[in-house]
C-alpha cells in the first residue's frame, strides 16, 4: 500500500508511484526515455528547450499516483524528446479518479513544449497516460519535463452545497447493507443481504458502476460466504474489507461476525486474505492511513455489545495490535481519512427496535495515539458507513437511518478546518444501508433500503 502524497509542493521524479508501466525500457527520472536500459537516457530536451527534471516517458505509458484529495494543481510542460528529432507523436493525458482532465492532443518531434498547469482539487488517484496517437509507438519518446504537483496546505474550496439528481442504472439486485469504495472512478459494491432470498442472508454478489458507459458489471464473488456490515475502505488501488457478518453454511441466514480479512485486487479481480482481526466483530470501520488498516468500533457476535475496540495492521507486519479505543463504543458508524487523521461519525447502540442512534464526532491522532471529540452531526444517524466519503476536501454524510427503520434523505457535509457542518441538497428518496462515493466533482448514490435505484449528484452551478 503506497503512503499519499505529502504536503508541499513537489517534483514529479522524487515522488513514489502507485503503478507504472512503459511500452520501450523503464521510465527515467530526469532523463530521457533512452534505450530498454535504465539510466540510458539524456538530459530532458523538447524543442531546444532543456529541462532538469521530469520524467521521460514511451507510448503506450502511464504512471498513476495516490493524491488523497491533498493536491491542488499539476503542472508540467510536455512533448516528444529532442533526441528523436522530427519522428515520433504522442498524446498527454491527465486523468483524476478515472475523469479524464486534460488532453494534449498529438504532439510531435521538433514542436515547442506545451506547458499544462490542470486543477485537482478533490482528486485521490492521479494518473498521467502517453498514447501514441494511433500510428504506432515508434519513437514516441514523451517527456513530462518541469512536472510539480502543489500539495501545499490551503484552506480547501467551499463544498457545492447544491446537487442536481439525475437517475443511473439500476444494480442487477435490490440490496442493503452492501459495502462500496470508489477507486480509478468507478464504484465498487460488495455484498450485502441477498434480495433473492428470506431476510436476512448474505449476499457473495459484487459489481462496480462505470459512469462513463452507466452500466453494471459482475465481479468475481466474495470469498468467506459473502458479506455483510463489514468495515471497507481503499488505498487508492486496491481494496480491503474486515469483519462483517457472514452466511452460515447452508446459507439460510447470517452469522454476526467474522475475524476474516480481505483484499480485494482490482486490477487482477482477485481476492486474498490478510491477518485476522483479534476476534470476530462485525458493523466496525476500516480505514487505511499511511499504510496501515485501522479497524474500530463494531459489535460483538451476540450482538450484547456496542465495541470501542481499535486495532490496527501496520504495514508490513503479519499481526493486529491496539490502540486508543473510540471514547464513545458504537457501531454502524461511518468513518474518512482527511489530513493524516481519522474521522468517526455517528452511528448507534443497541440493536434493532432497541437501537439508540447517535451524533457523536470524533477524530483519531495517529501521532498521538488519541481521539477527540468534534462537533456533533445535527441529527444523530446510523446506516451510512457505506455512503459516506470525501469531496471537495469535506466529509459527506448521505442518507442513514435515524431510529430502527427509518430511513432519511439528508446529505450533510463537515469541515475539517472549521469543525462544522452544513446542509446539502437532499436524497430524491429517504435511503439508508445505500453505497455511495465521490466520482469527479459530485457523487453516484445506489441501492439501500432495499432498492436496487440510485443517482448521479452533480453541482448546481
Amino acid at each position: 500500500m503506497a503512503a499519499a502524497v505529502p504536503s508541499g509542493l513537489h517534483d514529479l521524479d522524487t515522488l513514489p508511484s502507485l503503478s507504472a508501466s512503459n511500452s520501450w525500457g523503464p521510465i527515467e527520472k530526469n532523463l530521457s526515455n533512452g534505450e530498454q536500459g535504465k539510466g540510458d537516457g539524456r538530459p530532458l530536451s523538447v524543442g531546444g528547450e532543456t529541462f532538469a527534471r521530469g520524467l521521460g516517458m514511451h507510448a503506450q505509458g502511464q504512471i498513476r499516483y495516490r493524491l488523497d484529495g491533498r493536491c491542488t494543481s499539476l503542472t508540467a510542460r510536455v512533448g516528444i524528446d529532442d533526441e528523436v528529432g522530427n519522428r515520433g507523436s504522442a498524446a498527454f493525458l491527465v486523468s483524476g479518479d478515472g475523469v479524464r482532465l486534460f488532453d494534449s492532443g498529438l504532439r510531435r518531434g521538433g514542436e515547442r513544449a506545451l506547458g499544462l498547469t490542470v486543477r485537482l482539487s478533490g482528486v485521490r488517484e492521479l494518473t498521467l497516460t502517453v498514447t501514441d496517437g494511433g500510428d504506432g509507438i515508434a519513437y514516441d519518446h514523451a517527456d513530462w519535463a518541469a512536472a510539480t504537483l502543489d500539495c501545499r496546505v490551503s484552506p480547501p474550496p467551499p463544498a457545492p452545497s447544491a446537487f442536481t439528481y439525475a437517475a443511473v442504472a439500476a444494480q442487477p439486485d435490490r440490496v442493503s447493507e452492501a459495502q462500496g469504495e470508489v477507486v480509478g472512478g468507478r464504484l465498487y459494491v460488495f455484498g450485502g443481504f441477498d434480495s433473492r432470498k428470506p431476510c436476512c442472508t448474505p449476499t457473495d454478489r459484487a459489481q462496480v458502476y462505470d459512469p462513463a458507459t452507466d452500466a453494471w458489471t459482475p465481479l468475481p464473488a466474495v470469498p468467506g460466504r459473502g458479506m455483510t456490515h463489514a468495515g471497507m475502505t481503499t488505498d487508492g488501488t486496491d481494496i480491503f474489507f474486515a469483519g462483517g457478518y457472514v452466511a452460515n453454511s447452508a446459507w439460510t441466514a447470517q452469522v454476526y461476525g467474522t475475524r476474516a480479512v480481505w483484499r480485494y485486487n482490482v486490477a487482477g479481480r482477485s481476492y486474498s486474505r490478510l491477518p485476522d482481526l483479534p476476534v470476530d466483530t462485525a458493523a466496525g470501520q476500516l480505514e487505511e492511513l499511511n499504510g496501515d488498516l485501522h479497524y474500530f468500533g463494531g459489535t460483538n457476535p451476540e450482538r450484547t455489545r456496542d465495541l470501542g475496540d481499535h486495532y490496527v495492521l501496520k504495514a508490513g507486519t503479519s499481526a493486529w495490535t491496539p490502540a486508543a479505543p473510540l471514547p464513545l463504543p458504537r457501531h454502524h458508524l461511518a468513518s474518512a481519512v482527511v489530513g493524516g487523521r481519522i474521522y468517526a461519525i455517528g452511528g448507534q447502540v443497541g440493536h434493532d427496535s432497541k437501537l439508540v442512534t447517535q451524533a457523536a464526532a470524533h477524530v483519531y491522532d495517529p501521532a498521538t495515539d488519541a481521539w477527540s471529540a468534534l462537533a456533533p452531526l445535527p441529527r444523530a444517524r446510523s446506516h451510512m458507513g457505506n455512503s459516506t466519503f470525501l469531496l471537495a476536501g469535506r466529509i459527506v454524510v448521505a442518507g442513514g437511518e435515524t431510529s430502527h427503520d427509518v430511513p432519511m434523505t439528508d446529505v450533510t457535509a463537515y469541515d475539517p478546518a472549521k469543525n462544522t457542518w452544513t446542509p446539502m441538497s437532499p436524497l430524491p428518496q429517504a435511503r439508508a444501508s445505500g453505497v455511495a462515493g465521490a466520482i469527479g466533482t459530485g457523487f453516484v448514490f445506489t441501492g439501500g433500503t432495499s432498492t436496487a435505484t440510485g443517482w448521479k449528484a452533480t453541482p448546481t452551478p
